[in-house]
């Protein structure tokens, strides 16, 4: 067993599982281990700073894996640099309070509390909201995925954390002391009979139908890049004729919604209203909804724009005009608040999003709380994250009990049911007409998470808190003494 005790084979080994975990190129497997080097590593003591350049180096190189234009590498630098400070600090936590505390408070629930309540405020309020996660590794896995309804995403990864801290305690445990405690057997075995029963969940959750009427969507999707309709007015004008003319075909091959993807159109501020009377009365000619996504020209001369989106109902009336909420570090669109509203149509209750908006579990969480049954989100996209990012806003209509319409530039298309099971995909990187017509329901689910929200979270919270406060009056005691 020397090479888990051998500091290089453990950050080598610890940086290869971590390189693969999440994004494209993700091995879900190695997730479940990816942690077990590095908790072996500072559990022999061995030094941070080798730990934290090992960190660095691995989420630099792991994020580069979807570094394609306009996506620039200085975006992996700055992800990279922060995912590795930040797991550091935890492991140096961690180690702290397993050192002097492990007789206070389980070594085995602070790992897994502790990242888990430190992965939900990052995908609640920083920048790069939920991409950290570890949940996103079992994409693919629709089975486990659906646990997803009982305590979101971020429960999926508390999971992922338990396994990883068992199966490491169990490890070291062997090596070090030739005898595993029962408390880490106690642990380890509700580990695995927990992942097991979330198995039997998931395969029951997908054996029963989706009560409620379906009908059929559409996604447009336009070939135009955005520099390109920005550089050459005739060339827009051209993708704007294009769009409205793949709306009619997708109206008349039966679609009752149709959802183009973000920033589809450019539309100049003098020009704004007769484009939006053109959309208008496309609508009403159709009886369709129609969620047009344009971008609106600032300045003639610079690349700024409003990013925005004009929901239309059958009846050629504005439902909603919505502005991008979540925006992507150093995108250059205004900022303007807009509300999340879910709409009662004739087809169901349905609500809209633009692409990074369902990134962040802040705005996410409140289609859940407005009752929304189908989530419409135009989004843009680049090679280096699709069909990735598609997939990512999957879970969170699992979460949500949700069906997902996402058109996508750049990306991949996709309808989605609230179990997450496709219903339709285009992949814009194929030869296709950028017309996807299928069927999907708009019943809303009751899922546990969208009742209770991060429940998990907060279990984890009080624990910290509770047991934080048991270590604090045993050092104070101490010191009085």
């Amino acid at each position: 067993m020397k090479p888990f005790s051998n500091k290089v084979y453990l950050l080598m080994s610890g940086s290869v599982l971590f390189g693969f975990v999440g994004m494209n190129w993700n091995v879900p497997i190695f997730v479940w281990f990816a942690f077990v080097p590095f908790l072996r590593y500072v559990r022999l003591g061995h030094s941070y700073r080798s730990l934290l350049f090992a960190l660095v180096v691995s989420q630099i190189l792991s994020t580069l894996r979807i570094v394609s234009e306009p996506f620039h590498i200085w975006i992996a630098l700055f992800a990279g640099i922060q995912a590795g400070i930040i797991f550091t600090i935890l492991l140096w936590v961690w180690n702290y309070f397993r050192i002097r505390y492990s007789k206070l408070i389980s070594p085995i629930l602070l790992f897994a509390f502790l990242f888990t309540v430190v992965e939900w405020i990052g995908a609640y309020d920083s920048d790069l909201g939920v991409w950290g996660m570890m949940a996103n590794s079992q994409i693919g896995n629709l089975i486990l995925l659906q646990s997803a309804s009982l305590f979101g995403a971020t429960g999926i990864s508390f999971v992922i954390y338990l396994f990883n801290i068992c199966f490491e305690q169990v490890l070291s445990e062997s090596i070090d002391q030739k005898n595993v405690t029962r408390p880490t057997i106690q642990y380890s075995l509700f580990s695995v009979l927990l992942i097991i029963l979330l198995y039997f969940y998931g395969t029951f959750r997908l054996s029963l139908p989706i009560d409620g009427k379906q009908i059929k969507v559409a996604t447009i999707t336009s070939k135009y890049e955005i520099q390109t309709i920005w550089k050459d007015p005739s060339e827009n004008e051209k993708n704007t004729q294009l769009t409205i003319d793949k709306t009619s075909v997708a109206a008349k091959e039966g679609a009752k919604v149709v959802v183009w993807n973000e920033g589809a159109v450019l539309v100049f501020e003098d020009m704004e209203q007769t484009f939006l009377n053109r959309v208008s009365s496309l609508a009403k000619e159709n009886q369709i909804e129609i969620v047009a996504a344009y971008i609106v020209q600032k300045t003639s001369a610079e690349f700024f724009f409003d990013n925005k989106l004009v929901w239309f109902a059958m009846d050629g009336s504005i439902r909603q005009t919505y502005f991008k909420q979540f925006l992507v570090p150093g995108e250059p669109v205004t900022q303007k608040h807009s509300e999340i509203e879910a709409f009662e149509t004739n087809f169901g209750k349905m609500s809209v999003a633009i692409c990074y908006d369902f990134d962040s579990l802040r705005l996410t969480e409140t289609h859940a709380k407005v009752g929304s049954g189908m989530t419409l989100i135009p989004a843009s996209d680049w090679k280096g994250i699709s069909p990735f990012h598609t997939e990512m806003a999957v879970i969170r209509g699992i979460e949500n009990g949700s069906s997902i319409v996402r058109s996508a530039r750049s990306g991949l298309s996709g309808v989605f049911d609230a179990y997450g099971r496709t219903k339709g995909t285009l992949d814009y990187f194929e030869e296709n007409d950028g017309i996807l017509v299928t069927s999907v329901g708009t019943t809303k689910l009751n899922t546990l998470y969208s009742l209770f929200g991060n429940w998990i979270v907060g279990i984890g919270i009080l624990y910290l808190s509770i047991y934080g406060m048991k270590v604090l009056y045993f050092v104070i005691k101490n010191r009085i003494k």
